[in-house]
């Protein structure tokens, strides 16, 4: 094995889990309403949260997935795979986190259900519906994105 050989293979993982780490980080901090305080829309959602790792067009393709261990699906195949009607409930529960493959390994896809809830919130009840708010955003886009 030559020197470069060893090299890549000491760094690459190393530098997943650098940029997983910035991501997650950068999730934590990423902001879920815009300056004015308006919910931002299931496409700026998507935008922030989510096509790091699934890609601007939601085909799985982003700048993240290479570094990933399991694939990153292509999103705009759900209703496809799923006999031609996009599996809603599926979506949301792979969303906020009550849905975990683990046969096929840790979860590389943050929990948003937790990502996005305020910790300091003295109102966990209001702070629940804004969370159910924004995963119904992002679901309603990634529905409207269904390739046939």
């Amino acid at each position: 094995m030559t020197k470069v050989e060893l090299d890549s293979r000491i760094l690459r993982p190393a530098v997943a889990v650098a940029i997983a780490a910035m991501c997650l980080t950068g999730c934590r901090s990423t902001p879920v309403d815009d300056d004015s305080g308006r919910p931002l829309s299931g496409v700026e959602l998507y935008e922030r949260l989510c096509s790091s790792c699934h890609g601007p067009m939601a085909r799985g393709d982003g700048p993240v997935a290479p570094l990933l261990k399991t694939g990153v699906p292509d999103l705009t195949l759900l209703a496809r795979r799923d006999g031609g009607e996009f599996p809603t409930e599926d979506v949301r529960r792979a969303i906020d986190g009550r849905w975990d493959r683990r046969a096929h390994g840790q979860r590389d896809m943050p929990v948003w259900g937790w990502q996005l809830f305020d910790m300091s919130s003295p109102n966990a009840a209001g702070e629940r519906e804004h969370v159910d708010s924004m995963i119904d955003r992002l679901v309603a886009y990634l529905k409207s994105v269904q390739r046939s």
